[in-house]
């Protein structure tokens, strides 16, 4: 059962290829989705994206739509894109941001650096650059998509993010909302929580939407973690803030992607 806490009344210099598709041909995805994709190497970053573009209709420019960009896109670009057929989600499309060659997902995706963690880590904030500077530029002026509302979602170090850059003073964010499933909270000795209380601050999450869900058989530590962020995002006296969040049933961390990003379209309708 979902919980309401808050309610509200409701070039830049770009490396890439272009593939025009006037309909998508891949492998499981539902008939008729309309699909665009690109790739393009970030100067912010210096990594190689795949990024696809994917609606239910011909795009029309003089229209405003509700964009979703998704991260890890190579694993849930094509569930989406059922989901979004399954409900007829024509005033929807789903930007999915994926990678050619290695996944830099553990760079691009947390903030601060981690020495615990395997691999590299903090690159967050060269991401929002390349999210600001280079690919939304590039969605709305060559593919001449008009966003009604941006929404960013993510799923466990990608939720970190989708709540990190809605949190964060130092870069623009550019998302009116957030889907964070499975969040991992405790990156970085749960900077996470320090980071909301700034904000709170500062007011940034004033005017925002935020859906946040967690699967029951996703582990002791991970389930403690979201039940500490929903109090203290409880106990705010936010004037303006659309929070809700969720407990999947029956859900494992590996099940609650599609799941999440199901239950989280609900913020932007």
């Amino acid at each position: 059962m979902i919980m309401y806490l808050y309610q509200k009344k409701t070039f830049l210099f770009l490396s890439f290829t272009l593939f025009f598709f006037a309909s998508c041909i891949e492998e499981d995805l539902p008939a008729r989705i309309k699909q665009q994709k690109f790739t393009v190497t970030s100067n912010a970053t210096n990594f190689k994206y795949n990024v696809k573009i994917g609606s239910l209709e011909e795009i029309d420019v003089a229209r405003d739509y509700h964009v979703v960009y998704l991260l890890d896109g190579d694993d849930y670009y094509n569930e989406c894109m059922q989901i979004l057929r399954s409900k007829n989600k024509e005033h929807t499309i789903v930007v999915s941001i994926g990678y050619t060659g290695d996944n830099k997902r553990g760079i691009d995706y947390s903030y601060p650096y981690d020495r615990d963690f395997d691999g590299d880590s903090g690159g967050a904030k060269k991401f929002i650059d390349f999210l600001n500077s280079e690919l939304l530029p590039t969605i709305a002026e060559d593919y001449q998509i008009n966003s009604l509302t941006k929404t960013i979602y993510g799923h466990s170090l990608g939720g970190y993010f989708a709540l990190y850059v809605m949190m964060q003073k130092e870069q623009e964010n550019p998302f009116d909302n957030a889907i964070a499933v499975s969040p991992n909270l405790m990156w970085y000795n749960s900077f996470i929580f320090d980071l909301e209380a700034a904000a709170k601050e500062l007011d940034l999450l004033e005017g925002k939407s935020i859906y946040m869900s967690m699967g029951d058989l996703e582990g002791v530590g991970m389930n403690a973690s979201f039940d500490a962020l929903t109090k203290q995002l409880e106990l705010r006296n936010y004037s303006d803030f659309d929070f809700s969040y969720e407990r999947l049933e029956n859900t494992s961390h590996r099940n609650s992607p599609i799941q999440g990003f199901k239950k989280g379209l609900q913020i932007i309708e």
